[in-house]
C-alpha cells in the first residue's frame, strides 16, 4: 500500500483553482460592474433626496433574511430612516414579491420606490402592478432569469444577458451588498462595507454557493469577524457553537435561519441577527432552536409520507400529498439522496393545483431542465430557482404529462461532487501537521469538498452510541504506535469494516483531532 505523504497532500490540493483571480478583498469586482448597480444607485438616491419612503421585500430563507439584514443595516448607517423591510410569510404571502403582497400591505398609498432582494426574477404580475400604481421597482436576485423578464426600472441579477460580472454563481445577498456598495459610491458616504460581510458569508454557506473566487474570499473573511466583532448575534454563535467554521455555521446555524421560514415567520430569524441586545439576541437563538425541533418533527412525517406514496421515473422520483410546504424542500432533498435521482415533492392546495419544490441529484441543472420543458410544452403555472434547487406550481392533471416530457429534457452541468478521496494515508501521519496543511484550503464546501483520506492501520478499540437519541457512534482508534484516536460517524448504528475513510476536524471542545468517518 503506497500511503500519500503530508507533502504530497499539500501538492494536490494547491492544484485547486481556489483563488479564481480573487486573492484578497482588495481583487473583489467593482459595483459598476454588475449591470444595473450604477442606475439602481442613481434612482436610489433620488428617492431619497425627495424623503420617499422606501419598501425592502426580501424572502424567507437563509439568503433572503441575511439580504434583508444587509439593506436594513445599510439604511441605518445611512442614516435614512424612511425605509421599511417586509419579509413574506410563507403561508399567507406566499414567495417574494407578489401583487397579494403589495395589496396587503397598500403599497402605493404608503411607499414610492420597492427594492426586492434574493427574488423578484420571476415576479411578472407585481411588475405589471408596480408600473400600473407608478412605484418605482428594482429587482436584485441571482435566480436563473426566463427568456422574458419582469417589468422594472432597473434589474440587477449577474445571470442576465450582458451582465458583465465574472462571477455568476452568487448569493442574492452578495447581489444585495453590491447595491449598497454603489449606493453608497453614488451618495458619497463613509460607510465601511466589511460590517456587513458576515451576512454575506453565512448567505453563501445557506445557498450553498461555490466557495471558489469571490465566494470563498467573502466567506474567509466573514468567518474572521464573526470571532471578533461585538455583534450579538456574533456572540451568541461563539457562545453556543464554540467554533465560527463554514462547516460548523453550515451545519447549526443556517438550518436556524432556515426554519423560522419554514415552519413559523422569518421574521424571527431577521431579528436574530438584527437585533442591538444581547439578551434579546439569546432569547431569539431558543426561540429558533424550538422552531427547528418542530420542523425536524413535521420533516420526519412527511418524508415518512412522503416514502410512501413516491413514484419514481428513470431520473426522478417524486410524491403529492397535503404536505406542510415549508418542509416539501427539505424532504425533497432527502428523498433525492436517498434515492440517488432529482426528486419533486409537491403539495395538494385542493384546488387542483399542486405547489412545491424539486431538487437535482447527480449533476442535473433543474432550472435549465424546467425551461426545456416548458418550451415544449407550457404546463408550469409558476417556476424558478437555479441548478440545484427549484420552485414550482402546476395543475394536478398535468402532472404525468409534465414529468414524462421532463424527462427527455434533462440538462446536466458537471457531475455532482462528493468529499475528494485523496487517497491512503498512515495513521502515523494523522496529526496536527496533517490538520493544520488542510486547513491552508479552507473554507470547505462547495466546488472546495473537504478533503477525504483512507486509513487501513487503524485498529477499533471501542464504540459507543452517542447523541441526544443515541443515533451516531463514538469511535475509539489505536495506531500501530499505540497513538490513540477519536471519531465520530454520525446516523450510524454498527461498524464492519477494515478500513477507515475519514475527514479529519478538530474538536475544540475536547481539544483533540477527530476522524469524521464516512458510512
Amino acid at each position: 500500500m503506497k500511503y500519500l505523504s503530508k507533502s504530497q497532500i499539500r501538492e494536490i490540493l494547491s492544484k485547486r483553482d481556489l483563488e479564481c483571480g480573487v486573492a484578497g478583498l482588495k481583487d473583489l469586482p467593482l459595483p459598476h460592474m454588475l449591470k444595473g448597480v450604477p442606475e439602481a444607485a442613481k434612482l436610489i438616491a433620488a428617492h431619497m433626496r425627495q424623503d420617499s419612503k422606501i419598501l425592502i421585500v426580501g424572502d424567507y430563507d437563509a439568503d433572503g433574511v441575511n439580504a434583508s439584514a444587509i439593506m436594513q443595516g445599510f439604511f441605518e448607517a445611512l442614516g435614512y430612516e424612511r425605509f421599511e423591510v417586509v419579509l413574506p410569510n410563507r403561508f399567507s404571502d406566499g414567495y417574494g414579491l407578489s401583487t397579494k403582497l403589495l395589496e396587503r400591505l397598500e403599497a402605493p398609498k404608503h411607499y414610492a420606490l420597492v427594492i426586492t432582494v434574493d427574488n423578484g426574477v420571476s415576479a411578472f404580475e407585481a411588475g405589471e402592478f408596480c408600473k400600473a400604481h407608478n412605484l418605482a421597482l428594482i429587482i436584485t436576485d441571482h435566480h436563473t432569469p426566463q427568456d422574458s423578464l419582469p417589468i422594472c426600472d432597473v434589474l440587477i441579477n449577474p445571470k442576465q444577458e450582458s451582465c458583465g460580472f465574472p462571477f455568476k454563481d452568487i448569493c442574492g445577498a452578495m447581489v444585495a451588498w453590491y447595491l449598497c456598495a454603489g449606493v453608497k459610491q453614488e451618495c458619497d458616504a463613509r460607510i465601511d462595507m466589511s460590517v456587513f460581510l458576515p451576512f454575506v458569508g453565512l448567505a453563501t454557506l445557506g445557498d450553498v454557493m461555490p466557495l471558489v473566487g469571490i465566494n470563498r474570499i467573502i466567506v474567509k473573511k466573514a468567518l474572521q469577524i464573526l470571532r471578533t466583532t461585538d455583534a450579538p448575534f456574533a456572540q451568541v454563535l461563539r457562545q453556543k457553537l464554540g467554533v465560527i467554521s463554514a462547516q460548523a455555521l453550515s451545519f447549526s446555524i443556517i438550518p436556524l435561519l432556515n426554519c423560522a421560514g419554514r415552519v413559523s415567520d422569518a421574521r424571527i430569524a431577521f431579528e436574530f441577527l438584527t437585533l442591538k441586545s444581547l439578551p434579546q439576541a439569546l432569547q431569539i437563538y431558543a426561540q429558533l432552536q424550538s422552531l427547528n425541533n418542530e420542523r425536524k418533527s413535521l420533516q420526519a412525517q412527511t418524508l415518512q409520507k412522503a416514502q410512501d406514496s413516491l413514484t419514481q421515473t428513470d431520473v426522478f422520483v417524486y410524491a403529492i400529498g397535503e404536505w406542510h410546504i415549508g418542509v416539501v424542500g427539505i424532504v425533497c432533498a432527502k428523498l433525492a439522496q436517498t434515492y440517488q435521482k432529482s426528486a419533486f415533492v409537491l403539495s395538494d392546495e385542493g384546488d387542483g393545483v399542486l405547489k412545491g419544490s424539486g431538487r437535482a441529484y447527480d449533476g442535473v441543472n433543474l432550472i435549465k431542465s424546467l425551461q426545456k420543458a416548458q418550451e415544449l410544452k407550457p404546463l408550469l403555472l409558476e417556476f424558478g430557482g437555479h441548478q440545484g434547487a427549484v420552485g414550482l406550481q402546476i395543475h394536478k392533471d398535468n402532472l404525468s404529462e409534465f414529468m414524462e416530457i421532463l424527462s427527455s429534457c434533462v440538462q446536466r452541468e458537471t457531475e455532482s461532487e462528493s468529499r475528494d478521496v485523496l487517497g491512503y494515508v498512515s495513521a502515523h501521519d494523522i496529526d496536527m501537521e496533517l490538520f493544520s496543511i488542510l486547513e491552508e484550503f479552507e473554507p470547505f464546501g462547495a466546488h472546495n469538498p473537504q478533503p477525504c483520506f483512507i486509513c487501513d492501520d487503524l485498529t477499533l478499540i471501542d464504540s459507543k452510541p452517542m447523541g441526544k437519541n443515541k443515533e451516531h457512534l463514538r469511535l475509539d482508534f489505536c495506531a500501530p504506535s499505540g497513538k490513540r484516536l477519536y471519531g465520530v460517524e454520525f446516523f450510524a448504528s454498527e461498524v464492519s469494516r477494515q478500513e477507515w475513510r475519514f475527514a479529519l476536524t478538530y474538536d475544540r471542545y475536547f481539544k483533540r483531532l477527530c476522524l469524521q468517518i464516512e458510512g
